[in-house]
Parts: structure tokens; C-alpha cells; sequence
């Protein structure tokens, strides 16, 4: 059995993107035999006092069906609910190995969204001489979870992972595209403390040019959806997943959606349901439900948006178990800005995030950081995740930014990789995406770019004079001079006695003018979701498999716990689009590229 639109570089020096804005109820408990009480909480998803229940409402209460409603029906092998990367990667397998397959999205457009791809022996790295011991990255993700993870799902991606990418390059030169591997890495301070392989993979156009690419998701995903129309495959854009349809058995045989002229369409399955709908970063009821505590610490959700969870829902109310160690997971940058008087972004425990539009995509340069009574916290040179929730556990849990004329030196000195890398290299990606995601060549890229355009946005604060800059930022000014003083004569001294930041990234800030960022986080992305076995199909409370469906990306659990391991970049990306290929495989009866017989063994039911 087996085992289961080209921006110009011109147009994006002086564009607005260089400024820093962008684009069954409770948890069903299976067939568990229930008490009066617990059947009365279930039932109302509320509390049982003194015999009688409470109503509470809840994201995961099941709402009435709409299956009266429907006005037409329409079959295929497969619906994949969702357009984003990991539904069009699964999509594509499916339809080039013969499904009849179905995009139904929400919006009107696929996701052109990101687009590093994490990945272990690819033939690119092979070909470069790059060896990864997955053994070391396995337990190290396991280790970085907490254990709270599914070892199983982490050992099938490392093992898996480098084959996508060799199937992802074959696809993108079928349309005279390519795919690179960074080999540029992050300098650790002492060396060997961080074990950073080479293993961030982006598709391009060739030729790769010094800088200004057009990279990532951009380009993958026209080129995909290209590829997916000519082995038949078909899209339904302004179309919302509603309800799954299952029979007697627990089954499920379709989906109804509803279009956007309000019409209910039952689409059936002969094979499976794929949700691919990218979690629920854009749902902030089910955010605070499920725990994501962090989403109220950051001013920006761009690119969560259209996340409401609607995946993770149905497979619940079809019986799905959440994934309940995890779902306080979230993937956050640390580069969400705070401008003007505007209640800062929204953040607080009071409060709900993501008021303001706006980024400062150089947040995550190892700068001075300092909180709201002007005293340095923390070694700047953290991952995004780490030095973020340093600064939750901060006054108002928002920091400052500060640095001064010297930044282009500082940024060049401090050589920061994957995607808050600033400064173009040889070796690694450059590219336009998001805007910001721009790698300068010269100090006069660097002030045109992201310098002036945030000064006049309002984005930083600018001043003279290093007093000027506290007054305007509103901080104490005795307390915060003297922070400034003490950094100083660390930098002086190149070593940070206090942190013990690594020397190249220890600058004084001694020459004006001095700038300044309030910021908090950005949230990209929730992290968990159903559990799911080794095919990806969602389990009951019981470990029984919920036949017919499919969770992959952002809709399925057990991969992640707490927060995003960043060191690992477009692990996230990764994870996504090798699940929903995998699904896709199950789905055709085709053998994994690596069976990993320990992963098809820990389930109920599926032995290798």
C-alpha cells in the first residue's frame, strides 16, 4: 500500500509602494457516547448551570444549511476550495494527473502573495553542493514547537520538500521561468551557534539581474494557472464555500458554495473536497476564540484580510478535531508601524489590531530598540518572532525604532538575509515583491527608497538633533539620552556588555539627522488549524479519517505551536504547497516521493 504586472524599477523608486503601505458547533466531539450536560453544551455551545444551559455563541456554531436553496449542481473529481498558493499547487497536480478539478475563490483573483519556498535536497541545492541534515532540522522544528507538533507531518515535508521544488522548477520552465536557490546566509556572532542552511528556493525570470526582479508568487502563480488550464482544470472566482455536503456515511461528496449574485451551487465530488483557504488571520472573533492572543499586538494584518476561516469551520462541523495544542500559532513580522495619533494601530489587550495600513519594511534591521520609557530591552538581533514578543512583554507592547545618518553603513555592516535582507548580494534573491521587498545597490537607492517616501508618510520621524527626535517621539528624555549615551559606548567599545549583540551589528547613533519608528507587529498568517494524518485528510476526535476531504495549508494543524520558527525562511510557503501536493497524490492513487513509513504508520487505518 502506498504511502499516503512587472513593476518598472523606476516606477517602484517613485511609486507609493516605496512609502510603506500595501494589499456541528463548538469542537465536535466525534461519536463519543454524552452525558445530558455535555449534550446541552454542544447543542448551544454555551455553559450548563444548574441544569440549564447558557447560551454563548461561538465562530465554530453550526449555522442552518442552505442545501433547500440550491439551484444547481455540477460534478467533478475534485473541488479545491481556496486560490491562494497551496490551492493552486494542488489544483495543478491534481488536474496534469487527470482529475476533473474545480478552483472555487472567494475573491476575484488567485493570490500573487509571497512565494519563498523552503526545501531539503532539491536538485538545485544538490547541484550546488548544498547538504542539509534533515534529521537536525526535524528535531529542530519539533524542538521549537515545543513538542506540540506532529513530528510525523514535519518528517513527510522534510523528506518531500526538495522533490516539490524539483516538480515547482519543472513547471515554471515550462513556461520560461526558473526557480534559484539564497545561498546568501544570515553571519552568526559567535559562528556555529545557528545551524542556517542555504534552502531558500524563488522562482524568477530569467535572466537574473543585479536587482529589480519580478520573484516569487508573481510570476509562479500566472504561470501555474496557465498550466492548470491546459490540463483542463477550471476556476470559479467570486465564489464562497459555504457548507460541505457528507453522506450517511460521514462521507463528504461535495460542496456548496454561493456566487456572487447570491446563487447556492452544489458542487460534487467523485473523489475529495481539498480546503485550501489560508486559516483565519482575517477573523478576529475566531482569533480571540482560538487564542491568538498576539493578533491584538499588531497594527497590520495585510495579508490576512480574506482568512476568515470559513476551511477549518466546515471541517469541524463535518467532525474535524482542532488542532487545540497549536492554536495560538501565528506567523507575525516585526514591522507593522504606528503613525500619527492614530490610538497606536489599535493594539492592546483591550483592543483588537490592525488599524493602520501602514509598513516599515527595514523594521527588522538590528537598530537601537528602546520601549515607551526610553530603556533598551532587548538584543535587536533576534528573529522577527522572538524580539516581537520581547516587545509585547513591554509598556503599551510597541517599540522604537532608532537610527541615524549612517543607516545605509549600518544595513550594509549588518547583512541581514531572506526577506528583511536590504541591500542586494550576489548569490541572493532581489526582487519587487510587496513592494518594499526591494534590495538597494547604493546609498542613494536606500534614502530614495525607503528613506525620504517614509519621512513624508509619516512612517519615520526625522530631527536634527538627537533631543529634537525624543521630543518628537514623546519619550522621556533624561531616560532615553541616557540609553542613547550607554549604546553609544558599547559601539565605542564594540562590545554590547549589556545584550551582547554581535559587534558588526553594534552602530553608534552620533550623526544627524536621527530617525525614528514607533512599531509593532504585522500578522501574516494563523498557523493552525484540523488535525489531519499523513494523507492530509482531517481526523475525528477519535483518529477516525473524515473520507473525502482534504485540509492542506493553512487549513490543517500540527506543524507549527506558538509562533513562526523564522530563522527557517518560506518554511511557512513550504509547508503549504508540499501538503497540498501530497493531497493531490493521495487523491490519484500516486506514491509519495519520499514514503516515509513512520508517518504512514502513526495513523488509525493507513499502514504502509
Amino acid at each position: 500500500m502506498k504511502d499516503s504586472t512587472n513593476l518598472s524599477r523606476r516606477s517602484f523608486l517613485t511609486g507609493a509602494m516605496a512609502s510603506g503601505a500595501l494589499a456541528a458547533a463548538g469542537a465536535l466531539v466525534g461519536c463519543a457516547p454524552q452525558s445530558q450536560g455535555d449534550k446541552e453544551l454542544s447543542e448551544t455551545g454555551g455553559d450548563v448551570k444548574d441544569g440549564a444551559a447558557e447560551s454563548k455563541s461561538s465562530v465554530f456554531d453550526k449555522p442552518a444549511s442552505v442545501a433547500d436553496q440550491v439551484s444547481r449542481t455540477a460534478d467533478y473529481d475534485v473541488v479545491v476550495v481556496g486560490g491562494g498558493n497551496s490551492g493552486v499547487v494542488g489544483a495543478l497536480e491534481l488536474a496534469q494527473l487527470g482529475a476533473k478539478t474545480l478552483i472555487i475563490e472567494q475573491t476575484g483573483a488567485c493570490t500573487i502573495y509571497a512565494g519563498d519556498i523552503d526545501a531539503l535536497d532539491s536538485q538545485i541545492q544538490k547541484d550546488l553542493g548544498i547538504e542539509i541534515d534533515k534529521e537536525w532540522v526535524i528535531k529542530d522544528l519539533v524542538r521549537y514547537g515545543q513538542g506540540k507538533v506532529d513530528e510525523n507531518l514535519i518528517r513527510q515535508w522534510a523528506y518531500n520538500a526538495g522533490a516539490f521544488i524539483d516538480w515547482y522548477q519543472e513547471q515554471m520552465q515550462k513556461k520560461g521561468l526558473d526557480v534559484m536557490v539564497d545561498t546568501v546566509c544570515k553571519k552568526f556572532s559567535p559562528e556555529g551557534i545557528w545551524n542556517s542552511p542555504a534552502s531558500v528556493h524563488t522562482a524568477y525570470q530569467p535572466p537574473l539581474k543585479p536587482t529589480a526582479n519580478s520573484m516569487g508568487s508573481e510570476i509562479a502563480i500566472p504561470a501555474m494557472l496557465e498550466l492548470y488550464a491546459e490540463a483542463g482544470g477550471e476556476i470559479e472566482y467570486n465564489t464562497t464555500a459555504v457548507e460541505l455536503v457528507q453522506d450517511e456515511s460521514g462521507r463528504v461528496t461535495g460542496v456548496i458554495a454561493q456566487t456572487k449574485d447570491g446563487e447556492y451551487v452544489q458542487y460534487n465530488t467523485a473523489k475529495a473536497v481539498m480546503l485550501a483557504t489560508g486559516g483565519f488571520g482575517g477573523n478576529k472573533d475566531m482569533m480571540d476564540e482560538m487564542g491568538v492572543i498576539s493578533h491584538k499586538f499588531c497594527s497590520n494584518h495585510i495579508g490576512a484580510e480574506n482568512a476568515h476561516g470559513d476551511g477549518i469551520r466546515m471541517a469541524v462541523w463535518a467532525g474535524a478535531d482542532r488542532d487545540y495544542a497549536c492554536e495560538g500559532s501565528c506567523n507575525i513580522f516585526d514591522r507593522g508601524c504606528i503613525t500619527g495619533d492614530d490610538a497606536n494601530g489599535g493594539i492592546g489587550l483591550d483592543g483588537q489590531g490592525g488599524d493602520n495600513p501602514n509598513l516599515w519594511w527595514p523594521g527588522s534591521q538590528p537598530f537601537l530598540r528602546v520601549n515607551a520609557l526610553g530603556k533598551r530591552f532587548c538584543n535587536e538581533d533576534g528573529p522577527y518572532d522572538i524580539v516581537f514578543n520581547q516587545a509585547c512583554m513591554q509598556p503599551g507592547h510597541f517599540w522604537w525604532q532608532i537610527f541615524d545618518a549612517s543607516s545605509w553603513e549600518d544595513v550594509v555592516s549588518f547583512g541581514t538575509t531572506i526577506c528583511s535582507r536590504v541591500v542586494a548580494a550576489e548569490g541572493a534573491k532581489n526582487c519587487l515583491l510587496l513592494g518594499q521587498y526591494y534590495p538597494c545597490t547604493s546609498e542613494e537607492e536606500w534614502q530614495s527608497v525607503f528613506i525620504d517616501p517614509n519621512v513624508e508618510s509619516g512612517v519615520l520621524l526625522k530631527a536634527d538633533t538627537i533631543e529634537e527626535l525624543i521630543d518628537m517621539m514623546g519619550l522621556p528624555k533624561e531616560e532615553t539620552l541616557a540609553t542613547i549615551e550607554r549604546y553609544n559606548e558599547l559601539a565605542g567599545k564594540g562590545v554590547d556588555e549589556d545584550y551582547h549583540k554581535a559587534p558588526f551589528r553594534l552602530t553608534a547613533i552620533d550623526e544627524g539627522p536621527f530617525y525614528a519608528a514607533k512599531l509593532a507587529g504585522w500578522l501574516l498568517s494563523t498557523l493552525s488549524g484540523v488535525r489531519v494524518d499523513n494523507t492530509y485528510t482531517p481526523l475525528t476526535a477519535e483518529g477516525e479519517r473524515i473520507e473525502g476531504l482534504k485540509c492542506v495549508g493553512l487549513d490543517h494543524g500540527g506543524f507549527f505551536n506558538g509562533m513562526y520558527a523564522q530563522y527557517y525562511g518560506g518554511l511557512n510557503m513550504s509547508h503549504n504547497v508540499v501538503s497540498s501536493w501530497l493531497a493531490a497524490m493521495d487523491l490519484m492513487d500516486v506514491e509519495y516521493p519520499v514514503p516515509v513509513l513512520s508517518a504512514a504508520n502513526a495513523y488509525k487505518g493507513k499502514t504502509a
